[in-house]
């Protein structure tokens, strides 16, 4: 019993050294940069916060660099079974995508950006996750 305890607990530490974070790599300075932003509320589920945030946010659409921009909150689809994957605990998503990797960190640097972030919309925040992700330099299908 020992002896099998030990190889269990042997393996799982060699396999949990193997384990390694996915390092990300630069994109390619002509690949758009996708964002995505998941935000939970301070007060959650409070559909005016959840307006204000999003009405407040838009203005940043018009900036330099920004290709396109949506803000929604959870879509609450009717699925035929439940989906563990799903997660619909957040309040707003904000979906962003930029000319370049370069426009995008203008876009973080530019004072309208800023001033909104900073003073308008944290201050509605309890947390948030950022996802962020570049087009492949692959051949486009058809």
């Amino acid at each position: 019993m020992i002896k099998s305890c030990y190889g269990f607990v042997l393996a799982a530490w060699f396999a949990a050294g193997c384990a390694q974070p996915v390092q990300p790599q630069a994109a390619p300075d002509t690949a758009r940069l996708h964002h995505l932003a998941i935000v939970w509320l301070k007060q959650p589920g409070n559909d005016q916060l959840r307006r204000q945030y999003i009405e407040a946010s838009r203005p940043l659409a018009g900036l330099p660099g920004v290709v396109a921009y949506e803000a929604g909150t959870p879509a609450a689809v009717q699925r035929s079974r439940p989906n563990a994957a799903l997660d619909e605990s957040y309040d707003v998503a904000i979906y962003g995508v930029f000319d370049s990797r370069q426009a995008y960190e203008q876009f973080l640097k530019n004072p309208e950006y800023l001033r909104v972030a900073q003073q308008v919309l944290r201050p509605l925040v309890d947390k948030y996750k950022l996802y962020e992700f570049a087009e492949p330099d692959w051949p486009k299908l058809p």
